[in-house]
């Protein structure tokens, strides 16, 4: 039953951003809808899943991973990415950092009644691009490359040359 549970919460902790982009249309007051929108984005996700990781244990975790892989047509456990699967990963990268920097230098940017009425809906597609880039198109690679830089490796100078 704990298993259970635990993967109920994992799936939970997955679709909860798809739940906080259903809360503004369902009529609550604007308060509670910035609040669950909020908690459904971006605390909710990290609590299910810790939750559910924790009642379900690393097997159970994988499991619902391996389906969701499987859902979206891509191959289950760690794989290597092909040099163009990788490169348009890197490519989606550079058009969210791109999307995400350089508004913020244009004067006025945020004032287009475009940008100003679909802020929220841009800056989701801006994540959107961000998480398929890394774990869609990137692979175990580029996974790894960014797990390594958040770990400290002991760094020597190179050599002076004479």
């Amino acid at each position: 039953m704990k298993s259970r549970i635990g993967i109920f919460l994992v799936i939970l902790g997955f679709i909860s951003p798809l739940v906080g982009l259903v809360i503004p249309f369902l009529g609550f007051d604007k308060t509670t809808t910035a609040a669950l929108v909020t908690f459904f984005l971006i605390g909710g996700p990290e609590i299910f899943l810790i939750l559910g990781g924790v009642l379900a244990g690393k097997e159970g975790v994988l499991l619902v991973k391996n389906r969701i892989k499987r859902l979206f047509g891509l191959p289950e456990g760690k794989y290597p990415a092909t040099k163009s699967q990788y490169t348009v990963g890197v490519i989606l990268l550079i058009m969210w950092f791109v999307a995400v920097t350089v508004p913020s230098y244009i004067p006025g940017f945020f004032d287009i009644p475009f940008v100003e009425k679909n802020l929220l809906w841009l800056s989701i597609g801006a994540d959107v691009i961000l998480l398929v880039a890394i774990f869609g198109f990137g692979g175990h690679q580029m996974i790894t490359k960014f797990a390594s830089l958040f770990k400290w490796e002991p760094w020597e100078l190179p050599e002076k040359k004479n």
